[in-house]
């Protein structure tokens, strides 16, 4: 069963209404390209604090591929979620 509680309920609102609101508003000042470039260095950052391994020998190729998926994982959001703020903009 889900449960959702006022602090699962806002972060929903706020992944998925805010934050991609605010990005499709963002992008339009300064420009999607620059929004995804941000979002992959940011990606790029985190996975290269939340490394576990050392950067040498296996753990070097670990590290990397993480730091990848997360600088993937955080442009495919923004890029998904300005687009679909931008769809539903065109219709209102």
């Amino acid at each position: 069963m889900l449960r959702f509680g006022f602090l699962r309920v806002l972060a929903v609102l706020i992944l998925f209404v805010a934050a991609p609101y605010g990005l499709f508003k963002f992008s339009r000042a300064i420009g999607l390209t620059f929004i995804i470039a941000g979002a992959v260095a940011i990606g790029l950052a985190y996975g290269a604090l939340k490394a576990d391994h050392p950067w040498a020998g296996d753990g070097l190729f670990a590290n990397l591929r993480l730091m990848g998926v997360s600088a993937a994982a955080l442009a495919a959001y923004v890029a998904v979620g300005v687009g679909v703020a931008r769809a539903i903009a065109k219709r209102l």
